[in-house]
């Protein structure tokens, strides 16, 4: 019976591929864990929508995926932009001893956040005083760490750079409708790098104080951010079941 049933185990098809949820899962578990499991080799396929630029949530600040409508020329602009991971935004860079790696290029899948009114300064007002309010934000962020190296190794498929920007003339009703059911699919694998743990966790804490981006209002940021080395095989911009465009690009048929 047992060996009946180990000969079913080896027979069933390999596990489905990770979503956000079940790697974000995955990444707690084997940070908080003695002994965890390993997570290198397990393939994943991430979901991420378009956010639009004018978006002043934090979550929206850490989207590799944006667009924005530019009335004058009429053209719909999106752009897929993947951070960088360096000692100035992550505090235990050299402890993680990601020095010794490849440069690291980030894509941030999942953040939990909550933000509150915070005062900043008190301001006097005639015989009254007044706050200058802002706002402070506590999350934590999940995200894939891709080694990519101009001229050198790269974990990114062919074709496909840390930022890509496309253009397409559209009206504005149209430019909208297309920006709303628009998604990028990244997929592919974990790998190791040989850091030690295999996820590896720091924090950011700082002030977003670009005018464009915040506009008045000042944001104080506190950021748990947890990451795993992996390798990205294929990325695609879709729309239902329309691609739009991939890398690396189709083969055309003769």
């Amino acid at each position: 019976m047992l060996s009946l049933l180990l000969v079913a185990l080896l027979a069933e098809p390999s596990a489905a591929p990770l979503d956000q949820t079940s790697l974000a899962q995955a990444m707690v578990e084997a940070s908080q864990a003695a002994s965890p499991e390993r997570l290198a080799g397990q393939r994943f396929r991430i979901v991420l929508p378009f956010t639009e630029e004018r978006v002043r949530k934090y979550r929206a600040f850490k989207q590799s995926a944006r667009w924005t409508y530019d009335t004058r020329r009429k053209v719909l602009v999106t752009s897929i932009g993947l951070g960088e991971i360096t000692a100035s935004n992550f505090n235990r860079f050299e402890s993680s001893k990601l020095h010794g790696l490849p440069p690291l290029q980030s894509l941030v899948f999942n953040v939990e956040s909550r933000s509150r009114p915070t005062p900043f300064s008190r301001i006097s007002q005639s015989r009254e005083y007044a706050y200058d309010m802002g706002v402070s934000t506590m999350a934590s962020s999940y995200g894939l760490a891709i080694p990519y190296q101009e001229g050198g190794v790269s974990g990114l498929p062919a074709g496909f750079t840390p930022l890509v920007i496309n253009q397409l003339r559209a009206s504005k009703d149209t430019a909208w409708r297309l920006a709303k059911t628009m998604n990028v699919v990244v997929e592919g694998e974990i790998t190791s790098l040989g850091q030690e743990p295999e996820v590896f966790c720091g924090d950011y804490r700082g002030q977003l104080t670009s005018l464009e981006r915040t506009g008045n209002t000042r944001f104080v940021v506190k950021d748990r951010q947890c990451f795993v080395t992996a390798r990205i095989d294929r990325v695609r911009v879709v729309r239902g079941e329309s691609v739009m465009a991939q890398w690396p690009k189709a083969v055309a048929q003769p």
